[in-house]
């Protein structure tokens, strides 16, 4: 059995209110493998550059029936497989081989019909699997471009195809668009919302399952790159590219006002480029229209405000709590929707270790949020170390569930008693504010990261220990019960 290793990442809080949240490594890899069929095949691929260890990368996850499906962008050469998947739970390998899905077969580039570069997927209440296949493969060093941009409907149960779409070329480009994520509305038979990080021609790409059509939304101002942001850093690696429309998140369907239960189908979209400290959103009725969209578009989008840094990625749960990351403060940031962005935001989570780059969220059915993390920062500029963890899963109870599960909405819970509540985070210009990393002297030391966002005065504790677990969690309570829970962390540091 390889040893068990957990982390915390602890909020504490002064006031009756408040309460922590705790992460959990649940997995992690220095570098990742699959499932091979047999010894010799692994030894073929390594030998034909098929497998390359140091240009496998991983991207996306979501849960679905007691799996993470994860994927695996083709951005460099040797990536065996693009869409795998690992058990979830509790499992005696916390750095598992990853198995392809739903086959090797159907991971080989050398059929278009194959999955050739998956980003991200989605997966809906009814387990049917929503992949977005760029087709474009290495993509970081010399592209290939052989198969047109797809979005595959798949079956997870029933382990079948159920829909192929090729967007037309006026859609996706074959030859310039980068399809980054996406998020599923069950209206009208279903829609897709699909965020294309061109660098030519980014936009908003929307797909009727009704009409078995496509259709893209432009705004040059909203889903291209901000040039003030343009510029900043993760762990004191710079990233200085214009990077465009990428986050994407899609606010529940089902929603109290005045204390009555209100079914809108009309729900909101939200956004932002990377490079960028802005969040949008757009109406689902826009978007679902091509012809009203041309029309109002830009009266249409709201900005909803500024965040304290750039965000990759990003998930609404069903009572309009959204998730995100924050790249240059390495943290993972929080907003209840039904709140100002400005004043509601708060900090959940800020490590420089264990949140280098958080990519992608998902929940679980317990309510678990669960974040990947990749390092892209140094990924993209050779930087990796395979003798050290690059690659994470952490996991913690914040009582959400995705916005796809609108009958597991809870009426009986009040917006801010229902929810995590952490420090308030405030993005006072238009300059990010990095995080600051720490030096590790050994790998059991434990660390302490202050929130740096103005008016904040709340720590982020992190501990690792191989084959045990001891925690002290976010407190409450009063003032007072919260200077004897850090007596006691203090005290259970000592015998670290």
């Amino acid at each position: 059995m390889k040893p068990i290793v957990f982390l915390l990442l602890a909020t504490f809080f002064g006031g009756s209110t408040q309460q922590g949240v705790r992460f959990y490594v649940i997995r992690q890899w220095k570098y990742i493998n699959f499932t091979w069929p047999n010894e010799d095949a692994l030894k073929t691929a390594t030998a034909k550059g098929l497998y390359v260890p140091e240009n496998v990368v991983v991207s996306g996850v979501k849960y679905h029936d007691d799996f993470f499906y994860v994927t695996l962008p083709r951005m460099k050469e040797g990536v065996p497989a693009t869409l795998t998947r690992i058990p979830a739970g509790q499992v005696q390998d916390y750095a598992p081989d990853l198995e392809p899905f739903p086959s090797w077969e159907m991971n080989d580039v050398e059929d278009c019909m194959n999955l050739q570069n998956v980003q991200n997927v989605e997966i809906d209440a009814k387990g049917q699997m929503w992949i977005i296949d760029g087709g474009r493969v290495q993509t970081l060093t010399k592209p290939v471009v052989k198969c047109p941009p797809k979005l595959v409907i798949y079956d997870v149960k029933g382990m079948s195809v159920k829909e192929v779409h090729q967007f037309p070329e006026e859609v996706a480009s074959r030859n310039g668009s980068f399809l980054y994520d996406l998020v599923v509305d069950n209206t009208d038979e279903g829609f897709a919302y699909i965020t294309d990080n061109s660098a030519h021609d980014p936009g908003l790409i929307v797909y009727s399952v009704k009409e078995n059509r496509s259709w893209k939304i432009r705004d040059t101002k909203t889903m291209s790159a901000d040039p003030s942001a343009i510029n900043f850093s993760v762990n004191e690696i710079p990233i200085n590219t214009p990077i465009n429309i990428a986050a994407i998140a899609l606010g529940p369907k089902i929603h109290t006002s005045n204390e009555k239960v209100v079914v809108n189908e009309d729900r909101e979209v939200y956004y932002c480029p990377l490079s960028s400290l802005h969040l949008y959103s757009i109406n689902t009725t826009v978007l679902r229209n091509e012809n009203l969209a041309k029309t109002n578009l830009e009266t249409s989008i709201k900005d909803i405000g500024l965040k304290p840094s750039q965000t990759v990625g990003m998930v609404m749960d069903n009572q309009g709590i959204l998730y995100y990351s924050l790249l240059g403060n390495n943290a993972i940031g929080r907003w209840d929707s039904h709140t100002p962005f400005q004043s509601g935001q708060r900090l959940i989570a800020r490590d420089p270790k264990y949140l280098e780059w958080p990519n992608s969220f998902t929940f679980d059915k317990n309510g678990n949020l669960t974040v990947l993390t990749n390092g892209l920062n140094r990924f993209i500029f050779d930087k990796m170390n395979l003798s050290e963890y690059n690659f994470r899963m952490i996991s913690a109870f914040v009582g959400g569930t995705s916005y796809l599960y609108d009958d597991k909405f809870n009426y009986d819970l009040s917006t801010e008693g229902s929810s995590t509540s952490s420090s308030t985070m405030r993005s006072t210009s238009a300059e990010p504010t990095p995080g600051h990393e720490h030096q590790h002297e050994h790998e059991h030391q434990h660390e302490h990261e202050h929130d740096h966002m103005p008016t904040s005065t709340d720590t982020v504790t992190t501990t690792e220990r191989s084959g045990t677990s001891r925690f002290v969690f976010g407190d409450r309570g009063s003032g007072y019960l919260l200077k004897m829970m850090r007596m006691k962390l203090a005290s259970v540091l000592k015998s670290f």
